[in-house]
């Protein structure tokens, strides 16, 4: 396995670690250390067969369903943690990539949820 590799191995962790500053691929790139996000896009790629952007979508709506389930925070609160203006912002993110608003996932078990996202595409299970 080259450096590379395992740079990019951690990358998940990081962003899952860093899920309220990373907004966007070329954020989290920065974080990871690249100072040119379309290199991080192609070994990202490369390396787990999906596209940054797709996985950083999947990962946030797999940590809000999670939040949701938990009931310990607000919906705003929620918003905040994953780089969203608020409630607002966070039901049309929910809204957009699952086609559902934050309440129905609340009350949504996770086998429906994972129904959802093979539907959203994602390869993260």
């Amino acid at each position: 396995m080259s450096t590379e590799s395992i740079h990019i191995s951690e990358s998940i962790e990081t962003l899952n670690a860093n899920l309220r500053q990373i907004a966007q691929v070329g954020e989290w790139a920065d974080l990871m250390g690249y100072q040119n996000p379309k290199k991080f896009s192609r070994r990202f790629l490369r390396h787990y067969a999906v596209r940054p952007c797709r996985m950083l979508i999947a990962v946030r709506l797999k940590s809000i369903y999670e939040q949701l389930q938990a009931g310990n925070y607000s919906n705003f609160e929620i918003a905040r943690r994953h780089s969203l203006p608020d409630e607002k912002a966070l039901n049309k993110f929910v809204n957009y990539h699952l086609g559902c608003c934050p309440s129905q996932l609340e009350a949504m078990n996770e086998a429906r949820f994972k129904e959802k996202m093979e539907k959203f595409g994602s390869k993260i299970r």
